[in-house]
């Protein structure tokens, strides 16, 4: 995907070994909850198959009214996305310090604005053409993400493998 090519004023690239495709926000997760998160992810996922997305649109999320993070996801939520991510949250549901009940979006992140970004200089990013790429989903990983040298980075701390594909 010749995305991270992009030149946008301000803008901090993740490098391209950290992205992958967040489903779900859990905010602090403390460490004595890692284990039960892991068992509940096993066992609500346990025949749920692996699916794909299409990262076909940018966006722009924004904190505090002013430009966050550049982003790339799918226009259009699949249903088995859909009901991954729905499996996901009731799986979650009371872990984690994210009391936020935004739209699900998923999403990857390419990179982070500095402050003092000005929104006439993204404005124009989300109408952007976007080359489509599919990237399978086959696993659900519980990142750490730790703020490094201008851009996080993202420590596995937990995983767990879907069902093969459906036919």
């Amino acid at each position: 995907m010749t995305v991270f090519a992009l030149r946008v004023p301000g803008l901090r690239p993740v490098p391209v070994a950290s992205c992958h495709i967040t489903l779900r926000f859990l905010g602090e997760l403390p460490d004595e909850q890692l284990d039960d998160a892991r068992q509940r992810l096993t066992l609500s996922l346990a025949a749920m198959p692996g699916t794909s997305v299409l990262l076909d649109g940018f966006g722009v999320f924004r904190r505090d009214g002013q430009p966050s993070v550049l982003w790339t996801g799918p226009g259009v939520v699949s249903r088995a996305l859909a009901v991954l991510s729905a499996t996901i949250d009731r799986s979650l549901s009371g872990l984690g310090s994210n009391g936020r009940a935004e739209r699900f979006a998923p999403h990857v992140t390419l990179g982070r604005f500095a402050t003092g970004t000005r929104e006439d200089q993204v404005a124009a990013i989300e109408a952007w053409p976007a080359k489509p790429c599919a990237v399978p989903v086959m696993d659900v990983v519980l990142y750490e993400s730790v703020m490094g040298q201008g851009h996080p980075v993202y420590i596995a701390r937990a995983a767990v493998r879907l069902a093969p594909f459906a036919e």
